[in-house]
Parts: C-alpha cells; structure tokens; sequence
C-alpha cells in the first residue's frame, strides 16, 4: 500500500478508506500475551500494547520482533514507547543483516525462539509473512503450546 501512495497517488487526489479488518484480533483476558511479528507484520501488533496503555489493563506483554535490518524496523518508538510505560522493557529483536553492536535486546540472524522464556499460559499472536509464521508457529507447537492459543494472519501477498 505504500508504495502505491507514493507512487501514484498526488496532493489533491482523492482516495477512499476503510476500516480496519483482518483476523488477528485480541481476545479479552488476563492471560499474559505473546507477540510475534516480522517487517511489516508489525503494524497490527503495535496497536496491542498501544492499546493496552490506554486501557490501563494489567496484561503481561512480550514482543518478539524479525527484521531485516535496523533501518527498516518500523514503529520502533512507538513499539518501545508503548513497552516502556508498561514497564515491560524493550522488545526481543531479531536482524536477518545485523551492522555494529547489538543492544541487550537485539539478535543478529533470523528469528529463533528455542532460548526465548515464554510466560507460562500465554495467548499468541503471530503476524508477517507465511515462511516466518510457519517456523514459529511450528516452533511455538513442538515446546508444548497449544494450537487452540496461537492465532497468526499473513501479512504480505494473499497466499
């Protein structure tokens, strides 16, 4: 969608909006929440803790984020702004080209959640392209969580 407003779309033009739709929506609960999202997949997964400050709702959230490098992390401040005033700290990062040192939170290479402490009962949200959600769903099912808690919506081409 960017790219076709930057490209074809000019001051004055008129364009017609939408609501909001897709299939990863948040379920109500005080389960804590995992949210996994790579490039852009992030979008719908910022608005959650976004939301759950303005809410003043006492769920635990932990954001885990794939990337290709740091340059194309989008929302970064807004995501790590939202975290802050939660008290929940900084995302864990992942960068397929990782350049110069790496903060406390950040990994270099593809996503790999084998080492990651997942909180105990949690509700899982995954967002980004099919090969990514594939591997941490498969990743999320073979240490134990259930496939009833991970929700997933491909955020990219429809496949």
């Amino acid at each position: 969608m960017s790219n076709l407003l930057h490209d074809t779309v000019k001051v004055g033009d008129r364009v017609q909006l939408a609501a909001l739709f897709g299939d990863v929506v948040l379920n109500y609960s005080n389960r804590p929440l995992v949210l996994a999202s790579a490039g852009i997949g992030l979008t719908p997964m910022e608005g959650m803790p976004s939301h759950k400050v303005k809410s003043h709702t006492h769920r635990k959230v932990q954001l885990l984020h794939a990337d290709g490098d740091s340059g194309s992390y989008a929302l970064r401040r807004q995501v790590e702004d939202s975290l802050a005033q939660l008290n929940e700290g900084k995302p864990d990062v992942w960068f397929e080209r990782a350049e110069g040192n790496l903060e406390r939170n950040e990994n270099s290479g593809y996503m790999n959640i084998d080492n990651v402490d997942l909180p105990e009962d949690a509700e899982y949200y995954l967002c980004g392209p099919l090969a990514f959600m594939k591997l941490v769903r498969s990743a999320l099912i073979a240490r134990g969580i259930p496939a009833k808690d991970i929700q997933y919506e491909v955020f990219g081409p429809d496949l």
